[in-house]
């Protein structure tokens, strides 16, 4: 994921029966999550629409990774 993705939200990963996508929580609480091989992106009101809409799951909440400022 990107700085500007650590920048407006909160990273997660979904674990499905039989895959596990990555996705992050919007501040203004939307879900949106990388699907078809990072081809496409789904979205939802909340993460718990995003769940629903996948048939279950559940959210592994990432800890944020601020990429290091360097002087060049």
């Amino acid at each position: 994921m990107t700085a500007l993705t650590y920048s407006v939200g909160q990273p997660f990963r979904l674990h499905l029966p039989h895959q596990v996508l990555d996705g992050w929580e919007l501040t203004d609480r939307q879900a949106l999550v990388i699907d078809d091989g990072g081809h496409s992106l789904t979205s939802a009101a909340t993460t718990a629409d995003l769940i629903r809409g996948y048939g279950g799951g559940h959210l592994e909440w990432l800890e944020q990774h601020h990429p290091a400022q360097h002087d060049q």
